[in-house]
């Protein structure tokens, strides 16, 4: 029995091993790269980590860099209204998937540039697409199946398929963000952001604390979402490890005077609404 056992459990670590490194380089290269680092400036770190911890959010079919952060910086503008290019009020599955197949509509080439024009003239970003066309989209898809080949031939089939079950929940983890986070059924709001913005406790864990989205769309800046203790925030922690090791600087958290007033005025804002209830 003991023979017998011994290669299933060596394949179900090993399994476990590669599923857990491709979760934390696909999710850190999204929630930490593309979103609080490029798009929010909300830690700073070495050119050579920047790029590193990017390229994981690149490889799990995120897309370009700079479109990306010009179309969640497009969302923060006009979140929940008109424009929104990711809104669940345009209905469920267009906010999941849908929105990816007619961004044009909601934001032209042009507006890419003056979105994210702090990043079109780095040469890596710049490289990997500066618009909203299909073969920004092909190379990205072939550097994906390359970077699978190479994993196939570092670590077998194990390692490509634990990677591409990661990446696969990664990818539909990050659009729960932008569906379940922003419906008025789900979660909890702890600040007043002016849109349907909620923190999620199911979808901050698979996001390594994107999940607390209340708390982001309150405060965008913050490199730390998860605001109250059980807010479990992995990201953050991994920022918090960084700027231990001497890497990560101008980490941006809030004050507690700012977060009591954006809690004073969602807590008046109800006792408004209790009072025109009661009426």
């Amino acid at each position: 029995m003991h023979n017998i056992m011994s290669p299933v459990l060596l394949t179900v670590l090993t399994f476990s091993a590669w599923f857990l490194a491709s979760y934390l380089y696909h999710g850190l290269g999204i929630t930490l790269g593309y979103h609080r680092l490029l798009t929010h400036s909300s830690v700073k770190l070495p050119k050579w980590l920047t790029y590193l911890i990017c390229s994981g959010g690149y490889l799990a079919l995120m897309g370009s860099p700079a479109v990306w952060v010009s179309v969640h910086r497009l969302h923060h503008q006009k979140s929940d209204m008109e424009g929104d290019p990711h809104t669940p009020m345009d209905g469920f599955m267009h906010a999941l998937v849908g929105w990816m197949t007619n961004v044009h509509a909601f934001q032209t080439d042009e507006e890419i540039y003056r979105q994210a024009k702090d990043l079109v003239n780095d040469p890596v970003y710049k490289s990997l697409g500066l618009t909203h066309s299909a073969s920004q989209a092909q190379l990205c898809i072939a550097s994906c199946v390359a970077f699978r080949v190479l994993l196939y031939i570092i670590g077998g089939p194990i390692a490509v398929v634990a990677n591409l079950i990661a990446s696969v929940t990664v990818f539909f983890s990050t659009q729960f963000v932008n569906t379940v986070c922003h419906l008025p059924s789900h979660g909890y709001k702890t600040f007043e952001s002016n849109d349907n913005s909620r923190n999620v406790w199911w979808v901050a864990l698979l996001t390594l604390g994107e999940g607390w989205h209340n708390n982001h769309h309150a405060i965008p800046k913050s490199a730390r979402h998860g605001l109250k203790w059980y807010e479990i925030d992995v990201t953050w922690y991994t920022i918090s490890l960084l700027e231990k090791l001497g890497l990560a600087k101008d980490v941006v958290l809030p004050s507690n005077r700012i977060m009591e007033q954006r809690q004073l005025k969602i807590t008046q804002n109800l006792t408004k609404t209790l009072e025109t209830a009661s009426k």
